[in-house]
């Protein structure tokens, strides 16, 4: 189960079981009250028949006079545990008490509570498996829906990938012929179009080998060099690079590639993009117009203005997973972005 259906099944079976459970706890609790008021009831039955002949050793009696407070055929909780008043059948301001022991009630009493608390299994039990049987039921029309659209998906990248590299190569061919400002801005689209067709094959990455020897320095300035051309205004300040970690080339290639995009495409005019070491962290820090919702970059289809798709941060978090690698974003709205690296 991928991650989205994992979150979309508990969120189901959450939004299911919880009310339930509420109204079962509810019912239970009034079960619990209204059985409490039938013992009680019953033992004072039991009382009452006590006073006519008062044998068997289930109820002690005491005489105490009738101040005129007491209720009779009424169960009190007193000292020793139950009580009830009767009256006395000789005449006088005196009544029977007839008391049921604080031990034999709370045997009682504890015995009723553990079956209402398997009772409360069962229910909460059969709930359980009620929402989880009907969460699946409902996850099954997204997974057919999920399903084709993952399907076309891979197709479209697939068609996506040959008109892409064709234009590359065609582009390579003319420069043979000679070199013409529109032959390098057909190569620059094309290179957009070939991220693009890169981000959408790591929209749902499987495990990745994270064995690969990556040199930081060679993939900052191979993106600088085609970013430059992209955005001639932006000024690029670069430091060398001496990290090399251990990890997936093509995922963390990825990664420098969406980052450095989004620093230059969300600049501001003649704003500047400084790459550097600083702590072992890997540090790309802009001075474009911010982010407002710092917490929610990582969304996927998360945008705070028309431009994009809303995938980019979404594919970094998701590779920064998979590889191990800690990031972390902080920004000022029109001040900039500094986005942290730290590799394993």
């Amino acid at each position: 189960m991928k991650k989205y259906e994992k979150k979309s099944f508990f969120t189901t079976v959450y939004l299911f079981f919880i009310p339930l459970a509420i109204f079962a706890t509810i019912v239970l609790y009034m079960y619990h009250e209204d059985k409490i008021k039938d013992i009680e009831q019953n033992i004072l039955y039991q009382m009452k028949d006590y006073t006519f002949d008062f044998k068997g050793d289930k109820f002690s009696l005491d005489i105490v006079q009738d101040d005129k407070t007491k209720q009779v055929f009424k169960i009190y909780h007193c000292e020793e545990g139950l009580c009830a008043y009767f009256e006395a059948a000789s005449s006088g301001p005196y009544l029977l008490k007839v008391i049921y022991s604080v031990k034999k009630y709370n045997k009682v009493y504890n015995e009723f509570l553990t079956r209402i608390f398997y009772l409360a299994l069962i229910v909460l039990l059969s709930l359980f498996i009620l929402s989880v049987a009907f969460a699946v039921y409902s996850m099954k029309p997204m997974k057919e829906a999920l399903y084709l659209l993952e399907n076309f998906l891979k197709d479209l990248i697939h068609d996506l990938n040959t008109p892409a590299t064709s234009i590359l190569l065609n582009s390579k061919l003319l420069r043979k012929r000679g070199d013409f400002e529109e032959i390098e801005r057909i190569e620059l689209s094309a290179r957009s179009i070939s991220s693009l067709y890169k981000n959408l094959e790591f929209l749902n990455p499987d495990n990745i080998a994270k064995d690969e020897r990556v040199v930081l320095k060679e993939l900052i300035e191979n993106k600088i060099e085609i970013l430059q051309k992209i955005y001639p205004k932006i000024k690029f300040n670069f430091s060398d690079i001496p990290l090399i970690p251990t990890s997936n080339i093509n995922g963390v290639d990825r990664i420098i590639d969406n980052l450095l995009t989004n620093a230059c495409k969300y600049n501001k005019k003649n704003g500047e993009v400084s790459i550097f070491m600083e702590n072992k962290k890997l540090i790309i820090e802009d001075t474009g117009i911010g982010i407002k919702d710092v917490k929610s970059v990582f969304n996927r289809y998360y945008k705070e203005n028309e431009r994009g798709l809303g995938l980019g941060l979404s594919i970094v978090k998701q590779l920064c997973d998979i590889l191990d690698i800690r990031i972390l974003i902080k920004s000022e709205i029109e001040k900039g972005t500094r986005v942290e690296l730290v590799f394993p």
